[in-house]
């Protein structure tokens, strides 16, 4: 292994953390007195949005060698924003997931926009509107703490889910 390849590692590494936290909140899906419509939507999109961050982050891999350290850094921001985002995402065990999602709503929505926004660090793939719009949505949410802004953004991550699905790596 070369040292790109080492380099390359660490950011999958926080990706996967955040995912294995993500996955163990599916468990909530499963018990009445603990599903929250909202907060299944979100985890399901999180969940995708994991994914799709380690999707592309694989083509991001071929840029690493020959970069500066502080480039390099700029490959981590977006895992470590991510992994914040998850780690305020869930609640601990025990606690109702209604009243503890609603109280995280500001925090965790800023910190999902300055993510997407984090993205514009160095990948450029794509149309950055969707981006954009998707960045207001989800601060206007954190802002307002309206419910039906939180379905706008689910239905638009559905849309941009359809139009991400035939997304090749190079």
């Amino acid at each position: 292994m070369d040292a790109t390849e080492y380099m390359a590692f660490v950011p999958l590494l926080i990706y996967g953390i955040a995912l294995a936290d993500l996955l163990s909140e599916w468990k909530r899906f499963f018990s009445p007195d603990e599903l929250y419509f909202p907060y299944l939507l979100f985890t399901i999109i999180l969940t995708e949005a994991a994914v799709y961050n380690i999707f592309i982050y694989v083509s991001l891999v071929n840029e690493l060698p020959g970069q500066t350290y502080i480039r390099y850094l700029s490959f981590l921001v977006p895992p470590f924003l991510f992994l914040m985002v998850t780690n305020i995402f869930t609640p601990e065990r025990g606690e109702h997931t209604r009243d503890y999602f609603e109280a995280k709503i500001p925090v965790v929505f800023s910190l999902m926009a300055v993510f997407i926004a984090s993205h514009f660090l160095y990948e450029m793939a794509g149309n950055p509107w969707i981006r954009i719009i998707m960045i207001i949505l989800l601060a206007a949410t954190a802002v307002f703490r309206k419910h039906w802004l939180m379905y706008l953004i689910g239905l638009f991550w559905a849309v941009s889910l359809v139009l991400r699905s035939t997304e090749v790596t190079t």
